[in-house]
């Protein structure tokens, strides 16, 4: 190739073939072609295109590398200053290439992180403004069906009706740690915002107030709400200690007439927070809503006691459970805490001993001390005639309803 004629488009493929890049290639063949033009008339000589590129082609490795022959060059005058300067600028380019090579990757620039960075999910924020607006909107629903409740001057009974011979319990509080089985002889723990154990999926119960224990506060909170059943919710019902003890089956005597009096003061003195897909958020729910004794020391003393609009809302929907007074309040505190869960299920699932033991508020710390107190429990509850079945396997209660 001579300077009358040089084949700039040839040049560059012969650039891109020495390993510059195709936009490198293009624009070193365009200035050496108007280097040539610029120089040809000063003076004619011939220029090696391989040569050049060998200047910013990595050097050849010589056990692999065939020997180049020689190109006689008759004659050829000295490079022209601009291919020098274009050869010794590809020159440096060749040798940052080499550097960065050698360096490893590099940090990607704003532009190429912005171009490949993953699309981002939903923002949390809008997530977290429909579960706002889902709250919102059962506390409205909550509100409209408390008004209504109290407008129509509805009873638990029409929102939950249930037989005199029978007594009922919400599911979500059956399976709850609301009530315990710990000694008689331990004190009562007052609780303070305290999480307590619920075998129910999405449910969550925090409980402030003194420690209920399934052997007397449970049965006492269950005959009230059989006292209360046909009132118009949020409406006074009286009834005498006489009354409470004779339908629990306890002594009729001062003595048990303080311990029913205690069991009514602590129940009205409890709040519950409850929260749950189905319902939403109950912020304070008291299991009795007023209590007092009325014309106390007299013969005609009566208690008087009002029931939490909130309450009733935990048995719509028939989100509760019926069973036979008779045979549940003679049941011990353990078996009647195992059937307060099977009863809650239509198909009872097995429960495991761990849970049931969370589910008691149980002190037993003994593995072998507390299967054998269950053991007994699911005894006990198979000779009550309320189930057909129940037993341990494993690590596992069964029941069979």
């Amino acid at each position: 190739m001579t300077l009358d004629f040089f084949d700039e488009e040839e040049y560059r493929k012969r650039l891109i073939a020495g390993g510059l890049d195709p936009a490198s290639a293009a624009e070193v063949a365009s200035k050496t072609a108007a280097s040539r033009k610029a120089s040809s008339q000063a003076q004619k000589h011939i220029i090696n295109a391989a040569a050049l590129v060998q200047l910013y082609a990595p050097a050849p490795t010589p056990a692999v590398e065939p020997a180049v022959p020689q190109v006689e060059v008759a004659s050829a005058p000295s490079p022209s200053p601009a291919d020098e300067y274009w050869a010794t600028v590809y020159s440096h380019y060749q040798q940052d290439q080499a550097k960065q090579a050698s360096a490893g990757p590099t940090q990607p620039t704003r532009r190429e992180r912005m171009a490949t960075a993953p699309k981002k999910k939903p923002s949390t924020a809008v997530a977290e403004l429909a579960d706002k607006a889902h709250q919102l909107e059962q506390a409205a629903t909550l509100k409209a069906t408390k008004a209504q409740i109290k407008e129509l001057q509805l009873s638990l009974f029409d929102i939950a009706p249930w037989a005199d011979n029978l007594r009922a319990m919400p599911n979500d509080l059956a399976r709850a740690a609301l009530f315990t089985v710990r000694n008689k002889r331990t004190p009562r723990v007052a609780r303070q915002s305290h999480s307590i154990f619920v075998l129910s999926k999405g449910v969550e119960i925090t409980y402030t107030g003194i420690e209920l224990r399934a052997d007397d506060d449970e049965l006492v909170w269950q005959q009230v709400l059989e006292y209360a059943k046909r009132a118009p919710v949020g409406s006074p019902v009286t009834f005498t200690f006489y009354e409470l003890c004779k339908d629990l089956g306890w002594s009729i005597n001062g003595r048990y007439y303080d311990k029913a009096e205690e069991c009514l003061s602590r129940l009205q003195a409890t709040a519950l927070q409850f929260i749950s897909g189905r319902i939403g958020r109950l912020e304070s729910v008291s299991l009795i809503h007023r209590f007092r004794v009325l014309d106390r020391g007299k013969k005609n003393s009566r208690c008087q006691v009002e029931i939490d609009d909130e309450m009733v809302v935990l048995f719509a929907g028939k989100y509760y459970s019926k069973f036979e007074w008779e045979k549940y309040r003679s049941l011990s505190p353990t078996a009647r805490r195992m059937f307060d869960y099977f009863v809650s299920h239509s198909e009872p699932f097995p429960m495991l001993l761990e849970s049931f033991r969370l589910m008691c508020g149980s002190d037993s710390d003994r593995l072998k001390k507390w299967t054998e107190q269950t053991n007994k429990a699911c005894e006990e509850l198979t000779g009550s005639g309320l189930v057909k079945k129940s037993w341990v396997a494993g690590d596992k209660i069964y029941c069979e309803r």
